[in-house]
C-alpha cells in the first residue's frame, strides 16, 4: 500500500474538489499526515476582467483574494472536523498560471502526491484529454500525481450554486 505523509490538493472550488477534499483526508497517511489546499488566482482572469472594464487587475485579484480565503476556511474547518486531529490541513493561496504554480508548490513542499480529479461520464475527447491544466501537472510533476475519477452526478452543484473559480467579479464587487 502506498504511503502519502503528504497531499497537495489544487482548489478551484468546483464540485469536484469537494470530493477530492474528503479522498484527501482518506488517504494521507503516516505520523504526521499532511494535507494542503492549493488555489492559484489566475493572473490571466484578473488581466481579461481588467481589460473588460471590471476593475483593476489589482482590484480584481483583491477581490477574488477575499472571496478565496473565506472558501478556503470553511474548507479547512470542515476538513479538519473530519480528520479530529488525525491530519493536519494547511492552505495556500498564490497568485500565478495554475499549472505551474501547482508544480512549484509540490516541490517547494516536496509532497507525496498531488491528487487531482477527473469528472466521469464525459465523452469524446475530454476523456481522452480532461483539462489541461490537468495534463500539464501530469506531464510536468516529478511528484507522484493520483488522478481520481469523480461521479458527475455525485457532484452536481445545486441550483443557484456557482463555482468561485470560474466567476469573474462583477464590477460593482470590486469598485470599478
Amino acid at each position: 500500500m502506498l504511503d502519502f505523509d503528504s497531499l497537495l490538493v489544487p482548489i478551484d472550488f468546483s464540485p469536484i474538489c469537494t470530493e477530492i477534499m474528503d479522498q484527501a483526508m482518506r488517504l494521507a497517511s503516516g505520523e504526521e499526515p499532511l494535507v494542503i489546499l492549493l488555489h492559484v488566482l489566475d493572473e490571466s482572469l484578473a488581466e481579461f476582467a481588467a481589460s473588460h472594464a471590471l476593475g483593476t487587475r489589482e482590484q480584481v485579484l483583491q477581490t477574488m483574494k477575499q472571496q478565496a480565503e473565506a472558501a478556503m476556511a470553511e474548507h479547512k474547518q470542515r476538513l479538519a472536523a473530519m480528520g479530529q486531529g488525525r491530519v493536519d490541513v494547511q492552505t495556500i493561496i498564490t497568485e500565478g498560471i495554475p499549472f505551474l504554480e501547482i508544480l512549484r508548490k509540490s516541490e517547494e513542499f516536496q509532497v507525496g502526491a498531488i491528487l487531482l480529479g477527473k469528472q466521469s461520464g464525459r465523452g469524446g475527447i475530454e476523456r481522452l484529454l480532461f483539462g489541461s491544466t490537468a495534463e500539464r501537472i501530469i506531464r510536468g510533476s516529478r511528484r507522484p500525481v493520483l488522478v481520481l475519477p469523480v461521479d458527475a452526478q455525485q457532484t452536481a452543484p445545486e441550483a443557484g450554486d456557482t463555482t468561485l473559480g470560474q466567476d469573474v467579479p462583477r464590477a460593482d464587487d470590486v469598485g470599478g
